[in-house]
């Protein structure tokens, strides 16, 4: 049975059962939304947010859980982190301030479509939705790659920022090519992606046959994939290979999308399962970055990745090989986490070394930010301990020199000690 016949709605019919990657995904999605609005609405003299919500592939909106109930889908789910915001954002004020939010929600299949408007209108009749928001919802049926320039042009017409979440959960990992994302992330100035990415499926079915390469070249990934190495590189142990892969398409994903900041982990499977499914977050802005990255440290126990817990590398040297083996997966855990600021620390201490002269630890943090599962607190953490051990020097943004302290901050001066110790 393929995805897409797993995913059917028709009324009158069962609902589809919630695979636990889309349930995993669904969360964060919902988080994602409610986090990404209070951090925008953080100072309280902001009066309005503008922001369009679209769902490329959206689905009926409702699912089976593991206990056969039924469960919203992510254009609820969206919907319903927006009401949160708004209430928090508002709680005890006067004059409220405003969430302006519209909603494109789309589908290719007319019964798909259809039972996402029965359910859309049932929520809101139960008072799980509000109205307003209901009617600010628009449900097209089409396809979403074709539907792209009209909700460019929706959402450029609004201004306001021009900010925008797309989230698009595609069938197959081969249904949304890489260049309609650079496309989303080139001309909105503050819009973002968040998709799954079956990285496992792709890995699983490389080879440098016609038949297996064509849809890797449809996504856009094919000049990423190293053809003449792939029988040596899957002679080796399967996870060395499957890591050694993981580099190159990750490194091709933020490549193709012009992505300034990419997060790109394992939602964990269950059982024995492999680590198929990547959770993908692009944007285009740090900030956006660290709130993603810190609700993947939140949701500690569902997402992982197979690289290094510091600073990890896109594409591969084969001179380095002996650095990619022996690496466990990393969980988000409290081992990971010291192993992360501790590979960070190292990271950073190199980098200093190398550059001799001052640099904002702003800098540092962000050339690097897409190849860590660090958010900043591990890095200003990893700053914390090259400072401690007088590795370091630190200045403060008013140009005095800090004193070794809890707090560090991205706007501080970091340079090398020339009183160096081994790092």
């Amino acid at each position: 049975m393929t995805a897409k016949n797993k995913y059917l709605w028709k009324l009158g019919f069962p609902l589809p059962e919630l695979q636990q990657h889309s349930a995993v995904k669904h969360k964060i999605i919902e988080s994602y939304v409610r986090d990404y609005i209070m951090t925008l609405m953080k100072r309280a003299n902001i009066p309005k947010l503008q922001l369009t919500l679209v769902d490329g592939f959206s689905g009926g909106g409702c699912y089976l859980d593991e206990g056969g109930l039924p469960v919203d889908g992510s254009p609820l789910l969206m919907m319903r982190a927006v009401q949160e915001a708004r209430a928090l954002i508002n709680l005890e004020r006067t004059i409220p301030r405003e969430i302006s939010a519209d909603y494109e929600f789309i589908d290719i299949c007319p019964d798909t479509v259809d039972y996402l408007r029965y359910w859309l209108n049932g929520r809101t009749e139960e008072g799980i939705l509000s109205s307003h928001d209901t009617q600010r919802a628009r449900v097209q049926c089409g396809d979403f790659l074709k539907e792209l320039p009209r909700l460019i042009d929706t959402i450029q017409r609004r201004k306001m920022g021009e900010r925008a979440i797309f989230v698009l959960d595609q069938y197959n990992y081969y249904d949304l090519p890489l260049p309609y994302i650079k496309q989303i992330l080139h001309t909105l100035k503050s819009a973002e992606v968040i998709l799954t990415f079956n990285v496992g499926a792709m890995i699983t079915f490389l080879s440098d046959r016609a038949a297996n390469r064509k849809p890797i070249e449809h996504v856009g990934l094919d000049k990423y994939i190293p053809w003449e190495d792939l029988k040596r590189l899957k002679a080796q142990e399967q996870q060395t290979w499957r890591r050694t892969l993981q580099r190159y398409i990750a490194h091709g994903i933020q490549q193709e999308t012009g992505a300034h900041y990419a997060t790109l982990f394992f939602v964990k499977p269950h059982g024995l399962n492999k680590w198929d499914y990547w959770l993908v977050h692009l944007s285009k802005h740090y900030k956006a970055h660290e709130v993603m990255k810190d609700l993947h440290w939140q949701h500690a126990t569902e997402f992982g990745h197979e690289l290094e817990p510091g600073v990890f590398i896109q594409g591969y040297d084969a001179n380095q090989d002996q650095d990619y083996t022996g690496q466990d997966t990393f969980d988000f855990s409290k081992t990971s986490r010291a192993a992360c600021v501790d590979g960070l620390r190292e990271h950073f201490g190199h980098q200093l070394a190398e550059l001799q002269q001052p640099i904002q630890l702003a800098q540092l943090v962000h050339a690097c930010a897409s190849r860590s599962p660090g958010s900043t607190q591990h890095f200003l953490d990893a700053a914390k301990l090259l400072h401690h051990s007088n590795d370091v020097i630190i200045t403060g943004a008013d140009g005095r020199k800090r004193q070794h302290s809890k707090h560090y901050r991205l706007d501080d001066v970091i340079e090398f000690s020339p009183q160096i110790r081994l790092i």
